[in-house]
């Protein structure tokens, strides 16, 4: 999977950050994948890792950072 280069010269410095962190794990490949049928992931751990939740009719593309997570909906897979 290659992420593809976006301009993001008008965004702030910490989306920036996190974009170009993002980009970098995917491309190298050093992220853990994950699949879940749970409604979140729990507890996020302190390294970055990606979990795919699918809870019924439910789908969200879940990713820790700085132990946090962070997610985007999706309305199929």
């Amino acid at each position: 999977m290659k992420v593809q280069d976006v301009d993001m010269s008008k965004e702030s410095v910490q989306i920036q950050e996190f974009t170009d962190n993002v980009r970098s794990l995917l491309n190298s490949g050093g992220v853990e994948f994950e699949v879940t049928a749970a409604a979140d992931p729990g507890t996020a751990p302190n390294e970055t890792k990606i979990v795919l939740s699918i809870f019924g009719a439910t789908y969200r593309l879940y990713i820790s950072y700085l132990g946090d997570w962070y997610y985007t909906a999706m309305t199929k897979l």
